[in-house]
């Protein structure tokens, strides 16, 4: 059904070429908005062919954009996009990650962790310094940081950048609370998406950790997204919002649970 919400309004999303940063772009596409996807892979041929393909006869317009988020000329060029359609800029997902070689602290490279850090959390303090002067009030800002962010895990620039984020979060709502514009960060669980399932091991250890016995569909996150960005959570700022599948609320006891027979 047709919400007359995003209709005609522009929403950025970062790394929405796949997952669930194109799960939200359809969405919001089949509300009639504008949407502008950022992506960008500097190792292989990144094809837009499939979110094109399932934005063909949407309501909304889709402008897909290969862009390194972690280069400011890249937001600027944006912001230029932007200011050429004049049509009002209401939502901004701060979604791009990469998880790096997944190191532990005295194993990480000083390379990797800048690569890392640049993709995960530069990237979404330069979408939020460039993109929030052009957005009215009502507009919101979500960041996607990790559940990961809220305990310890091995891999150090992954980790770091995703409790980083949280703190990016906080700041920026204090900032933009004024203008009525939102900023909140929503914490994924486990998702079956490609950038866990080049790692069999990892998948079945993870698989092992959550109370619903299962990974989250990107269609699962992304309907939370549309939730966070949209009117209906008019009153939430500076949140975290964890969408894990009880993990973060499980903690050590699931484990200790199923081990003494009670789970």
């Amino acid at each position: 059904m047709l919400q007359k919400y995003w209709f005609d309004k522009s929403v950025v999303i970062t790394g929405g070429a796949r997952g669930q940063g194109a799960s939200l772009a359809l969405m919001l596409l089949e509300q009639g908005a504008h949407v502008f996807v950022m992506d960008y892979f500097d190792t292989e041929q990144r094809s837009w062919t499939a979110l094109k393909d399932s934005a063909k006869g949407k309501p909304g317009t889709l402008h897909c954009l290969d862009l390194d988020i972690s280069f400011e000329s890249s937001w600027i060029k944006m912001v230029e996009i932007l200011k050429k359609t004049q049509a009002s800029l209401f939502g901004l997902l701060n979604n791009a990650g990469i998880t790096g070689s997944r190191q532990t602290v005295t194993q990480t490279q000083l390379d990797e962790w800048g690569k890392v850090i640049s993709v995960n959390l530069t990237g979404a303090f330069l979408g939020i310094k460039h993109l929030a002067p052009l957005m009215s009030q009502g507009a919101s800002i979500l960041n996607v940081s990790s559940i990961v962010g809220l305990t310890g895990y091995y891999s150090a620039a992954y980790t770091t950048s995703k409790w980083a984020m949280r703190g990016l979060t906080k700041s920026a709502s204090l900032e933009l609370a004024s203008k009525g514009i939102r900023v909140n960060a929503i914490m994924p669980g486990v998702v079956d998406t490609e950038m866990i399932q080049n790692r069999p091991d990892l998948v079945q250890a993870l698989d092992k950790i959550i109370p619903m016995q299962r990974k989250a569909q990107s269609d699962e996150i992304a309907k939370v997204m549309y939730f966070l960005l949209g009117p209906e959570s008019n009153y939430i700022t500076g949140a975290d919002i964890p969408v894990d599948g009880g993990i973060a609320g499980g903690g050590i006891f699931l484990s200790v649970g199923r081990e003494i027979g009670v789970l």
